[in-house]
């Protein structure tokens, strides 16, 4: 009989906990190498444009990664307990929602224009890497900054770093 992936999804056969806790423990761990790995293709998209083709993107281009950065830090500092209305004081909860919304949009804002620095570089041939490099780093960041934010620690005080 051949493997139904449906049916293994459907049956229960998954144990969904021990993948929870494995996010738990690997988790940031996975996120900090998605953010290095998003500023990596960065860095390589502008070492690309000044040692091959010659020439230096504008400094402009540099915004959408920053931007996406501030996002993943506004992201980060807000605990995920805050958005339980759980004995908090009176609009507490509601400031803890504002706060996150106002980062995603901000992050949304840093992926619009790193397709912005996409249809801009791409329309000069020798500027393409640079665009390509600008979505990809947003990508890789906000990635890593949701990835960060949904398998930290939910219930510990600490982060959920590897421990043995």
């Amino acid at each position: 009989m051949p493997f139904n992936l449906a049916k293994w999804f459907i049956e229960g056969e998954v144990d969904w906990d021990y993948y929870q806790e494995l996010l738990q423990s690997w988790g940031p761990a996975l996120a900090g190498a998605l953010f290095g790995a998003g500023w990596w293709c960065w860095a390589d998209a502008l070492v690309y444009q000044k040692a091959v083709v010659g020439q230096d993107p504008p400094f402009k281009y540099n915004w959408p990664g920053i931007v996406a950065t501030l996002a993943m830090v506004m992201i980060n500092m807000l605990p995920r307990r805050d958005l339980a209305d759980e004995g908090r004081e009176e609009g507490e909860e509601f400031r803890a929602r504002l706060w996150l919304f106002v980062s995603f949009l901000i992050a949304a804002g840093a992926v619009a224009g790193s397709v912005a620095v996409l249809v801009s570089a791409s329309q000069q041939p020798d500027m393409v890497s640079v665009g390509v490099g600008s979505v990809l780093q947003c990508g890789l960041i906000l990635a890593g900054s949701i990835l960060f934010w949904a398998f930290r620690s939910g219930d510990q005080d600490g982060f959920g770093y590897i421990t043995y």
